[in-house]
């Protein structure tokens, strides 16, 4: 199969996928396409966008929900989170494998906590980044060697905190935007014990506040 880079194509993602679509965001035009000319040469991944950024990406992310995103790093003024929102936004399916350039604990972390599916090295074998995103495709998750090896022993995985069925509403809610007192007319109890239920959710999400508690709850698979 021969591959096109993207910047001579402009609708590159309105091709039809024949095997596990697959879209490349790397910043880097040489490396991007050195991503995709390994990748479309297996038989059962397309290439259907290759782009700069998560944003470039949207089209061809909104047309294949079930599409594994291949990232690298974000930039300077951008987080795994954000990227990992964007993403989402687009396509609540879509799975990421990320190549970082740094695997320092804080950056693996960030990466994890952020739902990336797939943490590799950037220079990982070519051969490994392929079955990497099939073992994404498939619904499981990779982390490799030297990633793995920051996290032994220094990271802690999220745990889904226990929270109350009543807490939930009100965590819902909150996602809503509602205040203490729109919450308390919903539920019909009184703002006092909204404020409780609401200090206990920031409690038991260990966060300083509703914005956070909302943000990390999303980030847990709390608020469907």
């Amino acid at each position: 199969m021969t591959a096109v880079p993207v910047d001579d194509v402009p609708h590159l993602d309105h091709r039809v996928a024949v095997g596990i679509p697959v879209v490349v965001v790397q910043q880097h035009r040489v490396l991007r396409e050195a991503v995709q000319l390994r990748l479309d040469a297996e038989t059962d991944l397309e290439v259907i966008a290759s782009v700069a950024t998560v944003r470039d990406a949207a089209d061809a992310i909104g047309r294949h929900p079930g599409a594994v995103v291949v990232l690298d790093e974000p930039p300077a003024h951008e987080s795994c989170h954000s990227l990992m929102v964007e993403l989402r936004s687009r396509s609540a399916s879509a799975r990421a494998v990320m190549l970082l350039t740094s695997t320092d604990v804080s950056m693996v972390s960030a990466a994890v906590n952020a739902g990336v599916a797939g943490v590799l090295c950037s220079d990982t074998p070519t051969s490994a980044l392929v079955q990497s995103v099939r073992t994404v495709a498939s619904g499981a998750c990779v982390l490799d060697e030297d990633a793995l090896r920051q996290l032994a022993g220094t990271w802690q995985p999220l745990v889904q905190p226990m929270l109350s069925g009543r807490e939930r509403e009100v965590l819902s809610l909150l996602a809503n935007g509602s205040s203490n007192a729109e919450i308390a007319n919903q539920l019909y109890v009184s703002t006092e014990t909204v404020k409780t239920h609401v200090a206990h959710v920031l409690r038991k999400l260990d966060v300083p506040n509703r914005n956070s508690a909302v943000e990390k709850a999303t980030r847990l698979g709390l608020l469907v």
